[in-house]
């Protein structure tokens, strides 16, 4: 069943990506430019466009990709804090419902536990 949680871990793309692009090409992203795997089923991969107006998300669930869309009615999401300790835009699964839901968040914290992404 489609399913996203608290207790999954969510990525942002920083990097330019087409969002014409098939779940594949995304996952090819995943894996040399995030340098992850897109089978990690912990994981779910959030990629926006350019202007913050479509927002994409990846997850693999039980031998499926699962991809998931928002697009706000009016106005544009609000890129996540970079989090410059860990060198990522790793948010919570509150922080995801802030940014697809269009609500401002001023600052984002990441609990000191999920810092450690060595089991990747």
């Amino acid at each position: 069943m489609f399913r996203l949680s608290e207790d999954l871990r969510y990525y942002l793309y920083t990097g330019k990506v087409n969002l014409r692009r098939g779940c594949m090409s995304l996952c090819e992203l995943i894996r040399t430019e995030m340098k992850s795997n897109p089978r990690d089923s912990r994981n779910v991969y959030v990629f926006m466009n350019r202007a913050c107006t479509i927002a994409r998300l990846i997850h693999y669930e039980r031998g499926f990709y699962v991809m998931y869309e928002k697009r706000p009615e009016s106005g544009k999401f609000r890129k996540p804090v970079y989090d410059a300790r860990s060198g990522k835009y790793k948010i919570s699964y509150t922080d995801l419902v802030c940014l697809t839901e269009g609500l401002a968040r001023t600052e984002i914290r990441l609990p000191e536990a999920d810092i450690d992404d060595s089991n990747n």
